[in-house]
């Protein structure tokens, strides 16, 4: 297939940012650090300057990276400074995702430190988590968390920073240059990339970063890979949580049944009893009326109505 056929295919294909290998491509190399350096100096406000002989870790991208499902998909980054930032793209959502941010972000804070260590060596740990799926804990396209106190809000420490990013708030009017990016992230549309690309060089670089994935066979190859492993985890995820479902059905009928037998078995010893009681009275009944005691006194002694004792007359 030559370049423009391929170029065609490629307009026609949904083909987006969010996919892993092309995310990483994107802001988690050397040779593309400078799109990189835009996007966080946006989203933190940290100085372009600062950015100098920055330090990129899991920047390998393997032809066999996803199919071996092998390494991490964050992207780490080491500031002159001593500043690290860790930046995640993910396309599902799940309940525990804010308390697993959390998690990584002390992961970031605390490796190479060392017991023993000078707690003022610890450095402000940024992680910026771009979501596709709802944020559930905010209806905001930006939020940004840190420690503060509950009423007036001053900061303990500005060592801790954890930004969430929700896709699905994004639009496309009155754009800031942050959204412009979100944008570029989040849409399928090989149009709209090159529109956005046309305001902004480094934007450029990452549209022309995007259109060689159709025309190197290789990269081709890498992208797909990649969207291969994210509809394994998709798929897996839903098959837990359908399976999860069934157990949980099947759980309920057998204890649901188990309930039953033992409620059914209670309650028949205890009507069993009743009945033993009623006959034992109706019993004593007899024996009395035989020696002439009155109905009144027979329906006080054994609890039974007049009607009762009437009836073994």
């Amino acid at each position: 297939m030559n370049n423009q056929n391929l170029s065609l295919q490629y307009k026609l294909e949904k083909f987006t940012a969010r996919n892993d290998y092309a995310f990483k491509k994107l802001f988690g190399t050397y040779e593309n650090q400078d799109i990189m350096i835009e996007f966080i100096s946006l989203v933190t406000k940290i100085n372009k300057n600062d950015f100098k002989d920055v330090q990129i870790e899991n920047s390998e991208l393997y032809p066999k990276f996803f199919d071996d499902k092998a390494g991490r998909l964050d992207i780490k980054i080491l500031l002159q400074d001593g500043q690290k930032i860790d930046i995640e793209m993910q396309n599902i959502y799940f309940d525990y995702y804010a308390k697993r941010s959390i998690f990584y972000w002390t992961e970031l804070l605390t490796e190479n430190f060392k017991h023993g260590a000078d707690y003022s060596e610890l450095n402000k740990c940024i992680a910026i988590n771009i979501l596709n799926q709802p944020f559930k804990l905010t209806d905001k396209l930006h939020s940004l968390y840190k420690i503060l106190e509950w009423e007036d809000h001053s900061l303990l420490d500005d060592i801790f920073e954890i930004h969430f990013f929700d896709l699905t708030k994004v639009n496309d009017m009155n754009m800031t240059e942050l959204e412009k990016w979100l944008l570029f992230i989040k849409t399928e549309d090989s149009e709209v990339r090159t529109q956005l690309a046309q305001e902004n060089p480094v934007m450029a670089k990452a549209n022309e970063v995007m259109n060689s994935f159709y025309l190197d066979d290789k990269e081709r190859e890498r992208y797909m890979a990649a969207g291969r492993y994210e509809s394994d985890r998709i798929s897996m995820i839903h098959e837990s949580e359908r399976k999860g479902l069934e157990r949980g059905i099947q759980q309920g009928l057998e204890q649901g049944i188990q309930q039953g037998l033992e409620q059914g078995i209670q309650r028949g010893k205890q009507e069993g009893f009743k009945e033993g009681l009623h006959q034992k009275a109706i019993e004593t009944a007899r024996k009395l009326l035989t020696i002439g005691l009155s109905m009144d006194d027979i329906a006080k002694v054994t609890s039974l109505t007049i009607e009762d004792v009437k009836s073994l007359t």
